[in-house]
């Protein structure tokens, strides 16, 4: 992953004015001014907010989030789809913090991080009750963020086993640091255990990625029959619950009768957006690049866009 930058014309159309009215604002002092790469104008995600807020426009959102992508069955692409739909998010100009809650470290290596290049997992958070700012990981990215997952983080689910209020100990360790962001996103291994009920009730935001075959839709029922124990057994809601395809090939008539399952029985959480089949989003992945940066004009790319507009239909900006 590299630290993105705008051009003028790029951002004075994300920020809904035109590039002659962005330079005219700077030279008045009204809009900061300029930082120059080689002698060319660029500008910074971390910095919209500011600028929004300069042009007497709404912030990006009036209401934090905390989300998880969640699917207990496997290779629905969960973790590539939350690692990028993050990076948008901070692309955008939101503050965001990603939490790898698997101990494969697949959200991690994502983001180009190494396995080697970092100490502290969840587990010193839970278990070892570290301060969780010191297992936040800095980007090349100034707002987005990352409390990164390794192997070391895989002894957590038999040490919270024996620990007071292990259920909520995830969402009491991110009280102290929610404030600091706009977005909180984590990436759920495909199990249900306690690291995973963990992230389940410190998040107010669901998704699930389902592939448009007839297993995916099946496992939704072992989903949603667990989501109801939890609500029984600890009073929990989701605000949101935002159940999505995945992978999507609308040539394939399996895919489509599963589409059709899908909005019969799911209507209520389905998601109007579907992502498309794109070798280029398992591309990025295996190279640690985000799919904006690998392929930014490709169908995966332009999908997540909606996607994200579908999640936050009111954001200020034009992308």
């Amino acid at each position: 992953m590299e630290q993105p930058m705008y051009t003028a014309k790029d951002y004075a159309n994300l920020l809904g004015i035109t590039k002659p009215t962005l330079l005219k604002m700077e030279t008045q002092g009204k809009l900061p001014p300029p930082k120059t790469s080689d002698g060319v104008r660029v500008y910074y995600p971390h910095e919209i907010p500011h600028y929004l807020k300069k042009l007497g426009k709404p912030p990006l959102i009036t209401s934090k989030r905390r989300q998880i992508f969640l699917n207990f069955k496997g290779g629905t692409g969960k973790t590539s789809i939350s690692a990028f739909y993050a990076f948008r998010l901070a692309y955008l100009g939101m503050k965001v913090l990603l939490i790898d809650l698997d101990p494969q470290g697949h959200l991690t290596q994502c983001l180009g991080i190494d396995h080697d290049s970092f100490e502290g997992t969840l587990y010193s958070v839970l278990i070892e009750k570290a301060d969780i700012r010191d297992v936040v990981l800095s980007t090349k990215m100034e707002n987005l963020k990352l409390i990164p997952a390794n192997l070391d983080l895989s002894p957590v689910e038999l040490a919270l086993t024996s620990m007071n209020a292990r259920e909520q100990r995830l969402r009491k360790s991110i009280a102290s640091i929610q404030g600091d962001y706009d977005v909180i996103v984590m990436d759920a291994s495909p199990s249900i255990g306690l690291l995973n009920l963990n992230g389940i009730l410190a998040c107010n935001d669901l998704f699930v990625p389902v592939l448009a075959d007839f297993l995916s839709y099946h496992g939704l029922k072992i989903l949603f029959e667990t989501l109801s124990t939890i609500e029984e057994d600890f009073d929990f809601i989701f605000e949101n619950i935002y159940i999505f395809l995945n992978n999507y090939n609308a040539s394939h008539n399996i895919c489509q009768r599963a589409k059709e399952a899908l909005e019969k029985h799911y209507s209520g959480y389905l998601m109007k957006t579907v992502l498309r089949q794109d070798i280029k989003i398992a591309e990025a992945a295996s190279v640690g690049m985000p799919i904006h940066q690998y392929a930014p004009k490709n169908r995966g790319s332009l999908d997540l866009n909606e996607f994200i507009k579908e999640v936050f239909p009111n954001l200020p900006i034009v992308f």
